[in-house]
């Protein structure tokens, strides 16, 4: 059973005060909220909300992992210091296999319940806080979704970690330090890849020194890619259909200037392709070339410094008979 006590609202996330007054800030700096200590292992946040009357919690300490599963495919979701869990009763998406959360580390929940309300009904701005904290964590969610579009594993890799630092980073001389133990499975459910080509991108990352692996988490040195300008085929809008009995359309076979234009798009879209494809292996080529000159003088250096000891140690002859 987890146990509880209590922690002010200003302790546990101060950004629900910046929509006040400073003098209003100062006494709701003041109020407590009750504070859930979860050890680690498999924990329903639903269930520890209902039990103590709670629609939300505030994370001020800890990690949850949440675990989405689709079929074969794991997807993972952090939920660290600053970020809001809340009760839900909506059934799941038939999609998704199953889901599970875990509290990797001692994890602390500072739940919003009967307090918070109250204090809210006096200071109402709180909720404006609230729900702005709540839209930055769906923000970053939905940045995580668009990092696993990108095409190279290594690109997805080095953003993901950035956009984990935006969150827990911490800037030093050295560089960017995140302060989070990712394994390599974890990493691939972040970023929607399989272990053995995340362990892949980490050693090319780590080759080329745009990140280093420390005993409390990583370094990063090379920031993510700059973004580009949206090029190709514009996005038509969505929109929803009336629930009226549809109307079959008669279907109209595309003009020839379209069938051109379109053959004219896949064209350009295989030539790009293709051009991306021969520059990665170019460099690939001539990092491999750089690597096996280097095993290939480490190799004659090594044969040169045996030949020398070799040369160099004394002869023992036979003792002279007496």
């Amino acid at each position: 059973m987890p146990s509880t006590s209590s922690i002010r609202l200003f302790d546990a996330d101060p950004d629900l005060t910046r929509f006040l007054s400073a003098e209003d800030r100062s006494l709701a700096r003041q109020v407590r909220l009750p504070l859930v200590e979860l050890k680690p292992g498999d924990v329903d946040v639903s269930d520890v909300l209902r039990a103590h009357r709670s629609f939300a919690a505030l994370v001020p300490g800890g990690m949850l992992l949440q675990s989405l599963r689709l079929g074969e495919h794991p997807g993972l979701r952090l939920i660290g210091p600053g970020d809001i869990v809340s009760l839900t009763d909506t059934p799941r998406s038939m999609l998704v296999l199953s889901t599970s959360c875990r509290a990797t580390v001692p994890t602390r929940l500072a739940l919003l319940g009967r307090e918070f309300l109250i204090a809210a009904r006096r200071w109402p701005w709180l909720m404006a806080g609230l729900h702005s904290r709540s839209a930055e964590q769906s923000e970053r969610l939905a940045t995580q979704l668009m990092i696993c579009q990108l095409p190279r594993v290594d690109d997805r890799l080095l953003s993901v970690m950035w956009l984990l630092a935006e969150s827990w980073g911490q800037v030093t001389a050295s560089g960017t330090v995140l302060a989070v133990e990712l394994t390599h499975s974890a990493l691939g459910g972040l970023i929607g890849a399989r272990r053995p080509t995340v362990t892949l991108a980490l050693s090319e990352l780590t080759e080329r020194g745009a990140i280093i692996r420390q005993s409390d988490g990583w370094l990063l040195l090379e920031p993510p890619k700059a973004p580009q300008p949206a090029a190709g085929e514009a996005i038509g809008d969505p929109r929803l259909m009336s629930a009226t009995a549809p109307v079959w359309k008669e279907e109209v076979a595309p003009s020839l200037d379209e069938q051109i234009a379109a053959e004219a798009a896949t064209h350009e879209e295989v030539r790009l392709t293709v051009e991306r494809l021969r520059a990665e292996h170019g460099e690939r080529t001539q990092r491999m070339r750089a690597r096996l000159d280097e095993l290939s003088a480490t190799r004659q250096q090594i044969a040169s410094v045996r030949e020398r000891i070799r040369k160099e140690r004394p002869r023992v002859g036979r003792p002279a008979p007496s």
